[in-house]
């Protein structure tokens, strides 16, 4: 098994300590608002796989992209290094600070494009943060990141935590999670598979801890998903952010496809009663 394979596996353990758990996208206000039924029926067609459907689509097309331009990025200004000899430190600095402040930007667009929904911002900075704190604390001292690659991102990881820290930036979910796949050697496409297959599985675990549905047939039907998420990896993986929508002219940028669950998530926070923090 080679390294890469190895980490998307520790990754896409359930148990990564990232705070993933406590949030249901949205899923719990939905229900409480009558969008997805309780004690959903067998029919395909239910509320609940309906919530699955368009849930995982706006992901694929507003945060994806985010997450891949990050990737980009970022392996983008690493790539000088593979073929520098002279292993000056100086443009390892250099390196670091042009990949910050790639990051920054990208994350501040990110910011803004949640600025409507604080409940899923607060979710994401709290996600975001917490894997940016394991990467410093776990991934970060592991052998395979002492070369020149790994120092540098290391480098990276811990100005970013602390101009998190210093609320001179936010650190969301998407954004810090493409740095930390380019980081440890993961290539877009996986990180791409692995980011979908979270938040399918996120709401899944949520859905049975609500007991909309029992954990058996919860089973059946993330092995269904699979198409799904296919599907919608093959029309929008190729989607990266566009700053200046001028210069976006057949609409390929992040998007947000789905208002209506956005305004369920949003109203989380008035719920009487929760077991979720969004």
């Amino acid at each position: 098994m080679d390294k890469e394979t190895w980490l998307l596996w520790m990754l896409a353990d359930s148990q990564l300590p990232t705070g993933g758990f406590v949030a249901s996208a949205g899923l719990e206000a939905a229900v409480q608002g009558g969008l997805v039924r309780e004690n959903a029926s067998e029919d395909e067609n239910d509320s609940f796989m309906r919530f699955i459907h368009d849930s995982t689509n706006n992901q694929a097309q507003f945060a994806l992209p985010f997450c891949s331009q990050v990737h980009d990025t970022v392996l983008a200004n690493l790539a000088p290094l593979d073929t520098d000899t002279d292993k000056d430190s100086d443009k390892d600095d250099q390196v670091v600070e042009r990949a910050i402040e790639e990051i920054r930007r990208t994350d501040a667009y990110h910011h803004s494009m949640l600025a409507s929904n604080k409940v899923a911002m607060r979710a994401s900075i709290a996600q975001g943060g917490g894997l940016l704190s394991l990467f410093n604390r776990g991934y970060a001292h592991a052998g395979f990141m002492e070369d020149r690659h790994g120092r540098v991102c290391v480098k990276i990881a811990k100005r970013l935590q602390r101009l998190s820290r210093l609320g001179e930036m936010r650190g969301h979910w998407a954004t810090m999670f493409g740095f930390v796949c380019v980081a440890l050697g993961i290539s877009c496409a996986h990180m791409q598979q692995l980011f979908l297959f979270q938040f399918v599985r996120q709401i899944f675990s949520a859905a049975i801890r609500l007991n909309l549905v029992g954990p058996l047939r919860a089973q059946m039907l993330a092995c269904d998903t699979q198409k799904l998420v296919n599907a919608l990896l093959e029309r929008h993986s190729h989607r990266r952010v566009v700053f200046e929508t001028s210069e976006d002219l057949f609409g390929e940028t992040a998007v947000y496809t789905e208002p209506v669950l956005e305004l369920f998530q949003g109203m989380h926070d008035r719920l009487y009663s929760r077991i979720f923090n969004s």
